[in-house]
């Protein structure tokens, strides 16, 4: 039975591979959609997989910390996190810093972690 369905899938093989190798590469040009700068991230989680500049990927996940993003990195999207694009968690306040102030937006390293 199994071998059956794998000989009427064989000649389909190679139509599936170039359409599996299609969905990994980059659009041509790999330009952002919304500001047509250089794309270099590519979010897995938003509809049919868009492609960003870092300012635009940051402005469209500010709210969607969760998504899962790729960064280009000249041969192909690797796996990437949106902390790499600036993303910051703010808790509260609809995403926004803090209105009572406060610089929280420096980076921190892991010297001030420890501390």
């Amino acid at each position: 039975m199994q071998n059956q369905y794998l000989q009427e899938w064989l000649p389909h093989q190679q139509r599936y591979l170039f359409i599996l190798l299609a969905m990994e590469a980059p659009p041509a040009p790999r330009i952002c959609i919304s500001c047509e700068g250089d794309g270099i991230y590519r979010c897995r989680e938003c509809a049919h997989q868009p492609v960003f500049c870092t300012p635009c990927c940051w402005a469209e996940h500010k709210l969607r910390p969760y998504h899962r993003v790729q960064q280009w990195n000249g041969t192909f999207f690797e796996e990437s996190f949106l902390r790499l694009a600036s993303i910051v968690i703010h808790l509260g306040h609809v995403g926004e810093p803090c209105p009572i102030g406060g610089d929280f937006t420096q980076e921190v390293t892991t010297d001030d972690e420890d501390e």
